[in-house]
């Protein structure tokens, strides 16, 4: 194991970062009504597409029929992504972050607690976002809404009124982020575990595909599923570590994840903070949204 990983996977460090990272549905309904705290509906559906892609939609007409007391929603594909990209769900620009969270109400210093009605990689994702601009405290609904349901808590209806306030964001861009550029030179160099969170039957070019079908030459897979358990909610930390093991993960001086588009990749990097584990973990935001359309990228199948 890499030293940069075993001065982080000390005996307490799952522990407090499970605390730090994730909130269950009791202990969030305890808390409802605090000046400080800020919910989040991440909700988007993804839908498969005739020609093998897929298409999304957000989630905002179900999260005005029923969401959890004082929830904005986080329109993650619109003002929570970069609009002049052509790829979807680009990481905005700063001034655009600031604006877009500035708009729900949120301040600096406000605890922030995401959830999704559907998977759990759309909050996971939003999650990133707040810590790529280093938010300070930023937290998962362990289950999402299902779980709050399940514990028989209220909901409500139509929008949260909230006044536009000024939020200045930091961003650690360059530790949380990279491209498809850096990919090639760190596997060439053998510095890199790279992470395809899509399905196993995407990673064999089987179903959806963005392009051209398979995974990127050289890349592991560990599906954004295998991270939770069959309530969608997060593994405890003995499981998570061991999928990471089982790919050779610690073995490499970085882990970078991937997917189709940047938020299924998401799921494994949470699972990491998780751990302890956030330096040295970077997502690869475009994915094979970009990786597939340059066909001097190797992919395999």
């Amino acid at each position: 194991m890499k030293a940069i990983w075993q001065t982080q996977l000390d005996a307490g460090a799952s522990t407090r970062a499970r605390e730090r990272y994730l909130i269950s549905a009791d202990a969030l309904a305890a808390r409802l009504g605090e000046p400080s705290l800020s919910i989040l509906d991440a909700t988007t559906h993804l839908r498969p597409t005739p020609e093998g892609g897929y298409t999304s939609q957000p989630g905002d007409e179900a999260f005005l029929a029923e969401h959890i007391p004082s929830a904005r929603f986080a329109d993650l594909q619109g003002a929570l992504s970069d609009k002049d990209s052509p790829f979807r769900f680009t990481v905005p620009e700063k001034v655009a972050f600031e604006q877009s969270v500035g708009a729900l109400g949120i301040e600096k210093e406000d605890e922030v607690v995401i959830y999704s009605t559907t998977h759990p990689m759309w909050a996971t994702r939003v999650w990133w976002l707040f810590r790529l601009f280093d938010h300070a405290s930023v937290k998962l609904l362990d289950g999402g809404f299902a779980a709050w349901q399940a514990g028989g808590y209220p909901t409500e209806q139509g929008k949260f009124p909230v006044s536009t306030v000024r939020y200045e964001a930091s961003t650690r861009k360059d530790e949380r982020f990279v491209d498809g550029e850096v990919i090639l030179a760190a596997q060439a160099a053998g510095q890199l575990c790279l992470i395809n969170a899509l399905s196993a039957q995407q990673f064999r070019g089987e179903g959806p595909h963005y392009g051209r079908p398979g995974h990127i030459t050289g890349s592991e897979s560990l599906p954004w599923g295998s991270f939770l358990d069959e309530s969608l909610c997060f593994q405890e930390s003995a499981q998570l570590r061991a999928h990471f093991e089982s790919v050779g993960a610690f073995e490499q001086e970085q882990i970078v994840t991937y997917c189709g588009g940047g938020i299924a990749a998401t799921v494994p990097i949470f699972s990491l903070a998780l751990l302890g584990i956030e330096s040295g973990v970077a997502l690869y935001d475009r994915s094979l949204s970009e990786w597939a359309q340059n066909p001097d990228w190797p992919m395999s199948q």
